[in-house]
């Protein structure tokens, strides 16, 4: 089977954008999210999301939590 591989473009030269083969931990059917943790350019983790769960960094999380009138407090050990 071959397979194309897709090109960028920098400073007007064509370059082979690597592909990184993965194998996910789901059922055939599955449609979805999944998470992945990559390291050194191998998959070490993948998880499936449910639909309740979303991914975001920590300052977005206190931004969000701010919006919507929640107060935080900081606890120092």
């Amino acid at each position: 089977m071959a397979t194309e591989q897709s090109t960028t473009s920098y400073k007007g030269v064509n370059i082979a954008v690597p592909v990184l083969p993965v194998e996910l931990h789901v059922m055939p059917d599955f449609t979805g999210r999944v998470v992945l943790y990559i390291e050194n350019g191998r998959v070490k983790a993948d998880r499936r999301l449910r639909d309740e769960e979303h991914i975001c960094a920590i300052d977005t999380f206190i931004e969000m939590a701010r919006e919507m009138g929640l107060q935080l407090n900081e606890v120092a050990n």
